[in-house]
């Protein structure tokens, strides 16, 4: 109880702008922790196979690659708040319309749509955290805004999961109608996060740090091969992710015939494991390094993926899955916090709308494949190419980024030996 109460105390003492994007993170997380639950569930129900489902989630994640990068730019011109809010007005219009229309044709326009409108919360939320913070309090608001984003889709999780069985016993509505139901409401929920997000300050154009020359800068071999290099190792996690993720709720449906309301307390435990892994990012981090630390928790959520493919006990299975998502989750906003300190300044909006975007074009490609290889040979093949790719991108990262670690260890030692720096240094 007294960690949390420090937890909550340090979000006081964070900038209003951050406390007041922190509200908007959670209230639309909440939203689509109850979509994430219920979705394939629920076409599930109504009669559509794991291959079609495959194809609205390459198409999902096809829009948000494509539009990604243009979104950077926009964000970068009429600024972060007006394109959040754009972003979540026209997603959950879309949302609605994928809840209600189920014409197959129409699912994969508003799923390519949905995808393309996701992208314009997914690149403005990483620069926001950046202009409004210092380098100081940076990995701290890095970790507590991924932290809320675990904590409230795990909420959605709990509501998506209980409030179609409610629904169902209590209107007698059949379990289709009650998971249409609940995921219209996700989406009006996730109006709401418009209220504090209205309220927000955009910081003047003048003001961000963004020079000018971004295609000069990345003319520049050595910038250009660090994002490279960067990309490489999300796009490895991206076709991993791709591969299960999407088909978590499926998986414990169909391998162990788990009500809904089941389901999504195990999502729901798989986010609250995986803020207390994350909050402990900051400590392994500066115990070991940050290079070693993603290395070290990307490396070891592999046994845990084999294990998901392998056992039929429904116990081994969700522990299993509620360490692996901890452990695996758990690095996402070290390798962020890097990645945007270590790339120059006018490359920031740049680098991170291509980040997401290589990591959305793993499920583009995987996602589709996923539900063939789902519906031709079941759940255990996608968990062991899963566990091969996140080994892969584990020891790729190490071994590309590793200076980094010894940089810091150097900057650090200096720090310590000199009398001024150790002063200001000591209170902290």
């Amino acid at each position: 109880m007294r960690i949390l109460l420090d937890k909550i105390n340090n979000i006081k003492e964070l900038p209003r702008n951050i406390r007041l994007i922190f509200l908007v993170v959670l209230l639309n997380n909440i939203a689509k922790g109850m979509f994430m639950t219920l979705y394939n569930l629920y076409l599930q129900e109504v009669g559509f196979s794991a291959s079609f489902m495959g194809e609205l989630i390459s198409m999902t994640a096809l829009a948000s690659a494509l539009f990604l990068v243009p979104v950077g730019f926009l964000s970068d011109k009429i600024g972060r708040k007006k394109t959040m809010i754009f972003g979540i007005i026209f997603a959950d219009i879309f949302q609605v319309l994928r809840a209600i229309l189920l014409n197959s044709s129409a699912l994969l326009t508003f799923s390519f749509l949905l995808g393309g409108l996701n992208a314009f919360f997914m690149v403005a939320n990483a620069p926001f955290l950046i202009e409004n913070t210092d380098k100081t309090i940076r990995m701290k608001v890095f970790s507590i805004n991924f932290a809320l984003m675990l904590f409230s889709s795990m909420m959605g999780n709990i509501i998506g999961g209980v409030l179609p069985d409610l629904l169902l016993n209590v209107f007698s509505f059949t379990m289709a109608d009650a998971q249409r139901t609940t995921l219209i409401f996700s989406a009006g929920l996730s109006i709401l996060a418009l209220i504090p997000l209205s309220r927000v300050k955009e910081i003047p154009k003048k003001k961000r740090k963004i020079e000018s020359g971004v295609l000069q800068s990345l003319k520049n071999r050595k910038h250009s091969l660090l994002i490279g290099k960067f990309l490489f190792a999300n796009v490895l996690v991206g076709f991993g992710a791709g591969l299960f993720v999407p088909f978590s709720n499926l998986y414990f449906e169909n391998q162990f015939h788990l009500p809904t309301s089941t389901i999504g307390m195990i999502m729901s435990l798989g986010q609250a494991t995986t803020v207390i892994a994350i909050m402990l990012g900051p400590y392994l981090s500066r115990r070991f390094g940050r290079v070693k630390t993603v290395f070290f928790l990307q490396i070891l959520s592999v046994p845990f993926m084999l294990v998901l493919g392998d056992t039929r006990i429904l116990s081994l299975a969700v522990f299993a899955f509620l360490i692996r998502q901890a452990i695996m989750n758990a690095s996402n906003p070290i390798t962020s916090a890097v990645m945007l300190e270590e790339v120059p300044e006018n490359l920031k909006g740049l680098t991170n709308s291509l980040n997401q975007m290589v990591f959305q074009l793993g499920w583009t490609v995987c996602g589709r494949l996923s539900g063939i290889i789902i519906d031709q040979h079941g759940y255990d093949l996608i968990f062991y190419l899963a566990g091969g790719l996140y080994a892969l991108s584990a020891v790729y990262y190490y071994f590309a980024f590793k200076h980094i670690d010894r940089r810091d260890q150097l900057i650090d030692g200096k720090e310590h030996f000199d009398g001024t720096q150790k002063v200001k240094a000591k209170p902290a």
